[in-house]
């Protein structure tokens, strides 16, 4: 059975895969069958011939197990079972049609854009929402071989904050080093700050918070720390660090109050053209 099996999935994958007017089913339980065309579907478009045989037989098998399990669920569960097990299904068909509606009707009308007055305006009124539970800072980082050139330039634009300087800091980082991070201008959380400087941790902590310029170097390289902003914890964050999450409460907010609007045109509806009737 195994062979012929094999040798009927390997005809219907490799011949010339037409359907013919009247299928032959491949195996039948009950009053189950299943026919060549429904297993081609199953077969992943690519997988070798060897490999194609081996997913269709083991598909067969668990449809052949899938149909007697079924059947003998059918004739031994009692009849107020299949009456629980049918109401469920019904509730999960029922939930699973109106979630599909709902979020159709909310992406042909959700707009995606949040207005960055929309923005300001919730972080105004919910600032004390936002304490940061870890120390953030906003920097800039660069590991510098020793045997680069223009080492003494190089400090002097480190510590300047004119823009120009920094700009000359950034060709030349770009140019001569082993390492340039600006993290787009954002906050970062200044712990992972800790492992980009060699050192004791808890002492390069404390100078985040203490110096504006941290200048570190080991037998090869020299590593520069420009402290921008730095904010502690317990203090209110940013908005500039916290834009996305206010972005995603604010969609979250919208998608409910359609959600809402829904449900209420939903139910106008129902009383003015008499779908609904209160006896």
């Amino acid at each position: 059975m195994k062979h012929l099996i094999a040798f009927t999935v390997f005809f219907i994958l490799f011949s010339c895969q037409r359907t013919q007017p009247q299928e032959q089913p491949i195996v039948q339980v009950f009053e189950s069958m299943l026919y060549p065309s429904e297993l081609s579907e199953f077969v992943p478009h690519g997988t070798s011939p060897e490999d194609s045989i081996v997913f269709a037989q083991n598909f067969i098998r668990n449809w052949v197990t899938q149909k007697l399990l079924l059947h003998k669920a059918m004739t031994n569960l009692l009849f107020t079972e299949h009456i629980k097990i049918q109401k469920q299904v019904e509730e999960y068909r029922t939930s699973l049609l109106i979630h599909e509606y709902k979020r159709k009707f909310i992406k042909q009308r959700l707009n995606d854009d949040i207005k960055e007055i929309q923005i300001e305006e919730y972080y105004q009124k919910n600032e004390k929402n936002f304490v940061l539970s870890t120390p953030i800072a906003r920097v800039v980082f660069c590991i510098i071989p020793k045997n680069a050139p223009n080492q003494k330039q190089l400090r002097k634009w480190f510590l300047s904050d004119k823009e120009d300087d920094q700009d000359k800091l950034e060709d030349y980082c770009l140019s001569n080093a082993k390492k340039y991070d600006k993290f787009n201008n954002h906050w970062i959380e200044a712990k992972f700050l800790l492992n980009l400087i060699p050192g004791d941790s808890q002492e390069l902590l404390n100078e985040i918070f203490t110096r504006k310029n941290i200048e570190k170097e080991d037998e090869n390289n020299f590593y520069y720390l420009k402290v921008k902003e730095i904010k502690r914890e317990q203090t209110i964050a940013p908005i500039d660090y916290v834009r996305d999450e206010i972005i995603l409460i604010l969609k979250n907010k919208r998608k409910l109050q359609f959600e809402q609007e829904l449900e209420k045109q939903i139910n106008e509806e129902g009383l003015q053209k008499k779908y609904v009737k209160f006896h």
